[in-house]
């Protein structure tokens, strides 16, 4: 079962966004996870590519940002492509600073990569 991260609407596992908020749905175990410890989390960068992430994951924590990757990628899927995202999420008082930070970097394929505010 997925769930919108959104609105909480449950949904099959066939579907893939929300009819609703129009936002990616995500693993009821991803979202028991995103209650239980990153509530006042947000995310501040999305891309299919780990190395993405991680890039911006060791940036952040540089600037002494706490982060932490979520990874919403079908393993059932092993070539590559976009067959789902990896999530960057800081701190909700991080946000604003680790937006500027990323907008910042010197690397044209995060700065080309827009941030999703306030969307999961």
């Amino acid at each position: 079962m997925k769930i919108c991260p959104n609105c909480r609407a449950e949904y099959e596992d066939t579907i893939n966004v929300c009819a609703d908020c129009e936002v990616e749905l995500i693993s009821s175990e991803d979202f028991k996870l995103l209650e239980e410890n990153y509530i006042d989390w947000e995310v501040v960068y999305t891309t299919p590519e780990l190395y993405e992430a991680e890039m911006v994951k060791t940036n952040l924590e540089s600037a002494n940002i706490d982060c932490v990757i979520l990874d919403q990628k079908d393993s059932s899927f092993p070539l590559g492509g976009e067959m789902g995202v990896l999530k960057v999420l800081v701190r909700k008082s991080d946000f604003e600073e680790a937006l500027q930070i990323i907008k910042n970097s010197s690397n044209p394929e995060i700065e080309s990569n827009d941030a999703s505010h306030g969307e999961q």
